[in-house]
């Protein structure tokens, strides 16, 4: 199945060392070995990537201040098209790209573009007006629309409630558990890592 999706910025090895500090107790034991030399690798687990659906918002506004003066903006918004959830980007997306991936390592989008364009006009005024103190938006528009797949890695250890996913696009990790979305994939999926 051909899809856009960001060009990974991790490796394999790299998102495994992201999981090393996932809890501070973690962090200490990690820290006491390699500081004694004693750093064992585990390796009792399997990473595959698994791609996740967002839409890009790319977004242009023009709001009116207190003063009545103007300002425009250009930013990008990001939807989730599992949740609905909305929201600005604060990272700098990696190029992205068509590729051919593999239907069984892709979450669907639960969230039309329709549906996703009602969401991002939902959240807008309230984030300008928030973060702006805008007092007006006269103008604003959905430059474009883009469904893109962010890679996670998938560091399969066995169980859910031990498994973790990290994110190529924020690095974030997390416990698979954590992400309904993430646990539906991982049960349908466990031990079929690629």
């Amino acid at each position: 199945m051909q899809i856009e999706t960001f060009e990974r910025t991790l490796d394999e090895q790299t998102a495994l060392e992201r999981t090393r500090n996932l809890s501070f107790g973690q962090y200490c034991r990690h820290w006491i070995a390699d500081r004694l030399d004693r750093y064992s690798v585990d390796t009792d687990y399997s990473v595959s990537l698994v791609y996740y659906p967002d839409y890009i918002a790319y977004t242009s506004v023009t709001i009116r201040k207190t003063l009545g003066t103007t300002k425009s903006l250009r930013f990008l918004a990001g939807i989730d098209a599992v949740t609905g959830d909305v929201g600005e980007i604060d990272v700098e997306l990696p190029p992205y790209r068509t590729n051919e991936i593999d239907p069984s390592r892709i979450v669907s989008s639960r969230i039309e573009d329709s549906e996703a364009s009602d969401l991002w006009r939902e959240w807008l005024f309230s984030y300008v007006s928030r973060y702006y103190r805008a007092t007006a938006m006269p103008e604003y528009s959905l430059d474009e629309l883009q469904l893109v797949y962010t890679p996670y890695w998938l560091i399969d250890k066995g169980t859910v409630g031990e498994s973790l996913v990290v994110s190529d696009l924020t690095r974030r990790t997390s416990k698979v558990e954590e992400i309904e979305v993430i646990k539906e994939f991982y049960r349908i999926h466990a031990g079929t890592a690629h």
